[in-house]
């Protein structure tokens, strides 16, 4: 087997504005007993569905996500906190798939389609990939399901990214 090193490379949105929390993004209900039938433009949202792609080596690698915005909040520390797993995006957790085996760190992701999952902390991140790829966010997380965890160095810029890219 070649081996493929694939640099995990992920612009985070870092904001050093007032400490301002916030209300969750727009979540709608789980039950409603309305429905509204009128031909309301729909709202933009807040965190729009994405995705990106890339070859690596012969690898196709895709990502599929959910981008958050900062909207002058405090994300890293604040919004979200240190050291607790995070779903890599909004709303659905993000997703990755690729066709061919990919190693990071040393160890082995097979070819396939895996969850990404987080765990920002002010000096060093982990970088999970999970074997359960399709649940909300975060709810269904169970760490027995991770595939592989490698450890990153987060790099602080001075520009502040509106939106979460991969």
């Amino acid at each position: 087997m070649r081996s493929i090193y694939f640099v995990f490379t992920v612009l985070v949105f870092f904001s050093c504005k007032a400490q301002n929390v916030g209300e969750p993004e727009n979540v709608a209900p789980m039950h409603s007993e309305h429905v509204n039938n009128s031909q309301e433009p729909k709202k933009k949202s807040l965190s729009p569905h994405t995705s990106a792609m890339a070859m690596i080596g012969e690898a196709h690698v895709h990502i599929d996500y959910s981008s958050p915005g900062v909207r002058d909040r405090i994300v890293f520390g604040g919004l979200l906190t240190y050291d607790r797993v995070w779903q890599a995006g909004a709303h659905m957790a993000t997703w990755l798939e690729t066709n061919k085996d990919l190693e990071f760190d040393g160890q082995l992701l097979k070819a396939g389609k895996y969850g990404v999952f987080m765990i920002p902390g002010k000096s060093e991140w982990v970088v999970i990939f999970n074997s359960n790829w399709d649940q909300h966010g975060k709810d269904e997380y169970d760490e027995k399901d991770d595939v592989v965890r490698f450890k990153v160095i987060p790099e602080h810029t001075e520009e502040i990214k509106e939106h979460l890219e991969y």
